[in-house]
Order: structure tokens, then C-alpha cells, then sequence
């Protein structure tokens, strides 16, 4: 899309935003004057206004990214009521101004949120590029899987190598025929993977000024596959590839609830946590939990906690085998969270031994390690959901998802994904021997 163009869409759904909010937070006023009445309403019936206000500047300033649909509307619900709980509460508290009811707060930005998407849904911004499919130029290990999920139709494959190499995708010739091909087919946009030969930079060049957007694959499996395809860029790339693009705001409203919910979980848990123990303590006659070291933040070695599901002979105790169906083997790891070693959602906790290897063998593997790791992770649930084997290579580039793409939304993700699996799904995609493994 031409800049002139993208700019008049997002001048409009800013107002589409901004009547969104007044809306969604005068809806919030509207029914606490209805449920509390005129007296209680009167000391604050002007901050409904002041309250769409932040919420719409939240929203419109908050850090652009691939995020769409649901996930988006989700994140900017914690946005818009983060910001105006943070905004008007630290006003009352320096200045005495009256503040809404964190009830409406919370309630007007779900309406605003709401809203917001209806209004997208009803009235689509009309764009006058009509152009429509995507033109791979170059095959990789990820140009077919790219091109299955793409949300628009692929119209071909233009490669130097043999047309068997391009799969089920349609062939078009050698990428020398690029410009032909875009004239014919009058792609949207023309995705590169590597540098396939015949193809000059002046050319795509043109191509951009001429309304056909150009896009590397590496960057596009981030919004359509949902990884970082990190062993196809160069390290310049990967540096900021990996770069978390959540607000500074945001990172910390997620640090603050997610050690929250660690720590209410660990209460809840407790007595299970207590009566395991005893149960493996009294079979035993040994601690009931290992201990593993494990490489966290930045490389620091931590102890991890789990249960003891077996003897020192290798067998399985009596007990061990209700653990593992009830998925409570490493339900101790809430005490790494609560300890702050671990995080709730994040990577999978790597063994220190396994870490130092993977890190001579893959230098990227340093990256995982700007973050805590998790109890829940993206990598996990992915490789469960399809009931397959994590592979080293793959695990990371979801990891690297995570690490960049973090926020409220996946984290619900995560948790769902995690919670609606199946059994026999979670147990083939956790084999003993994987070196990430506890």
C-alpha cells in the first residue's frame, strides 16, 4: 500500500478509536448512574471523558506490531485500563483530583475495546489498491508452510532450482522473470527468501514504488507461522529480530500479574503440594523432590524443583504414575516462580549442562536467555498441540516469538492452548531425552 494510503487508513480508524472510547466509557457512566444513582454519579460524571481520552491516546500511541484480531483488542484492553488506573489514581493520590471507580475504568475499556472492533468489522477502511495474492521468489524449509498459511492465495513459485522443489506451489520459471510475472499477475506483494540469483535491488525497488509491497520471508513466518526463522537471517537481522517490541509499561504490568497469579496459584496448590510430598517422602524415605540446576536469566544457575516420580533403582513409584496423568510433575516449579528464578509464562527451563553445549553449537541460543523461563512456554504448547516431537531448531524459533512478541494476549494463548490439549499430545511432546527437558 502506498504511504499516502496507509496514512489515511490510520487517520481513520484513529477516529474510528477515538469514537469508540467516548462511547465505551460514556456506556460505563451510563450504567454506574443507572446501578448507583444521581448522588453517587455527580462527583465524578466529568472523568468519563478525561478516561476516553487516555484509553484512545494509550491505544493510538502504544508500539506498533503484527498482532491482529482478537489478541489486538485484548492487549489494548489492558492498555486502555492499565493507563487510566495508573493515570487517575496517581492524579488523586498528587493532587486530589477525583478519580472513576475502578469498576468503570475496567468496564469502559472492555466496552471501548469492544466497540472498536464492531466499527472495523461494520465499516472496513476502503483502500484503492485492488491487487491481491503474494509471489514467492526463492524456496526454503519454510516457503511451503508459509504458503499454506498465508491468509491470501499464493500464486506461484519463482526458483532457479527444479520445479520439484517448490512442492504443491505452483512453478512460474527463474526469478529472472520477475517483472514479467508481475505484470501478468498483478500480485499484492512479491516475498523474497534468501538471494536468489537474477534478482537486483533496483528491481524490487520499483516494484515497492509501484504499489507492489516487498517483504522478506524470514520477517513474514513472525506474523503468519508465528515464529522467529531465525537460521535464515544474518546476524545484523537476528539482533533486532529478537528485541522485545512490548512497551516498557506493558513488560511491567505483565511482571507485576504474572508474579501475582504464581503466587495465589501456590497458595490454592499448597495443600496438594503438601500432601505429595508426604505421600513420596513415606514411599521413599528420601526427599520428595529433585533438585536440577538450570540456566535462567542471563545463564545464573538456579535449582529447579519437581517431584520424585521414581526409585533409585529407575522404577516407577506407586505414586508416580497418578502424578504424571495429572500433569502435577513439576507443579514445585511455582516455588521457583514465587523465588523469582522462574517466570510464569516463558521459555521451558533448560539444563545448565545442555544450555553450555547448545550455545557453542547454535551462538543464537544466547538470545532465549534474555528472559526467565517459564513454567507455561509458546514452544511447548505449540509442539503439544500438534502432537509432535520439539525439535531444538524449531523449539527456539518460537521461543524467539515469545521473547519479541510477549503480552497479555499470548500469555492467554499459552495458557489455553496448554489447559484444552490433549493428555497423549502434552506426553508425545515431552520425550525424556529432549535436552531442554527437566
Amino acid at each position: 500500500m502506498k504511504p499516502s494510503l496507509r496514512l489515511g487508513e490510520e487517520f481513520a480508524n484513529g477516529l474510528v478509536d477515538l469514537f469508540a472510547c467516548a462511547a465505551g466509557f460514556g456506556a460505563a457512566a451510563w450504567v454506574a448512574w443507572a446501578w448507583m444513582g444521581q448522588t453517587a454519579f455527580a462527583s465524578w460524571t466529568f472523568s468519563w471523558a478525561f478516561s476516553a481520552a487516555i484509553a484512545w491516546l494509550a491505544i493510538v500511541f502504544e508500539d506498533h506490531s503484527p498482532r491482529e484480531g482478537l489478541r489486538l483488542w485484548i492487549d489494548g484492553f489492558f492498555t486502555a485500563a492499565g493507563s487510566n488506573l495508573l493515570v487517575q489514581y496517581g492524579l488523586a493520590y498528587l493532587f486530589g483530583l477525583p478519580a472513576a471507580p475502578w469498576t468503570v475504568i475496567v468496564l469502559g475499556s472492555a466496552l471501548s475495546m469492544a466497540a472498536a472492533g464492531l466499527l472495523r468489522q461494520a465499516a472496513p477502511i476502503a483502500r484503492a489498491d485492488r491487487r491481491d495474492g503474494v509471489l514467492l521468489v526463492g524456496v526454503d524449509s519454510s516457503t511451503e508452510s508459509l504458503a499454506a498459511a498465508l491468509p491470501e492465495k499464493a500464486l506461484g513459485v519463482l526458483d532457479s532450482g527444479p520445479a520439484s522443489a517448490c512442492g504443491k506451489l505452483p512453478f512460474l520459471g527463474t526469478p529472472d522473470r520477475l517483472a514479467e510475472v508481475c505484470e501478468s499477475r498483478h500480485p499484492r506483494a512479491v516475498v523474497i527468501s534468501g538471494r536468489p540469483a537474477g534478482i537486483r535491488l533496483a528491481q524490487l525497488l520499483q516494484l515497492h514504488y509501484a504499489g507492489t509491497g516487498v517483504e522478506g520471508a524470514p520477517f513474514l513466518c513472525e506474523s503468519v507461522l508465528r515464529r522467529v526463522a531465525w537460521q535464515q537471517l544474518s546476524p545484523s537481522d537476528l539482533l533486532f529480530s529478537v528485541t522485545p517490541i512490548t512497551g516498557r509499561a506493558m513488560l511491567a504490568l505483565q511482571a507485576v500479574y504474572k508474579n501475582l497469579i504464581g503466587l495465589g496459584l501456590l497458595v490454592i496448590f499448597a495443600p496438594v503440594l503438601v500432601l505429595i510430598s508426604l505421600l513420596i517422602a513415606l514411599s521413599t524415605g528420601r526427599a520428595a523432590m529433585d533438585h536440577i540446576e538450570c540456566a535462567g536469566l542471563q545463564r545464573i544457575p538456579f535449582q529447579m524443583f519437581r517431584f520424585r516420580t521414581t526409585r533409585q533403582d529407575g522404577g516407577r513409584l506407586w505414586i508416580g504414575s497418578p502424578i504424571a496423568r495429572l500433569r502435577l510433575t513439576n507443579l514445585p516449579r511455582l516455588i521457583n516462580v514465587v523465588r523469582g528464578e522462574m517466570t510464569l509464562f516463558g521459555p521451558r527451563p533448560v539444563r545448565s549442562v545442555f544450555a553450555d553445549r547448545l550455545c557453542e553449537l547454535m551462538p543464537a541460543y544466547l538470545f532465549r536467555f534474555t528472559v526467565k523461563p517459564g513454567v507455561f512456554g509458546w514452544s511447548q504448547a505449540r509442539f503439544a498441540e500438534a502432537g509432535g516431537v520439539p525439535e531444538e531448531g524449531l523449539s527456539l524459533e518460537y521461543d524467539f516469538y515469545y521473547i519479541r512478541q510477549e503480552s497479555p494476549s499470548l500469555d492467554l494463548d499459552i495458557l489455553l492452548r496448554t489447559l484444552l490439549r490433549r493428555p497423549e499430545a502434552g506426553q508425545a511432546a515431552a520425550p525424556p531425552a529432549m535436552p531442554s527437558e527437566s
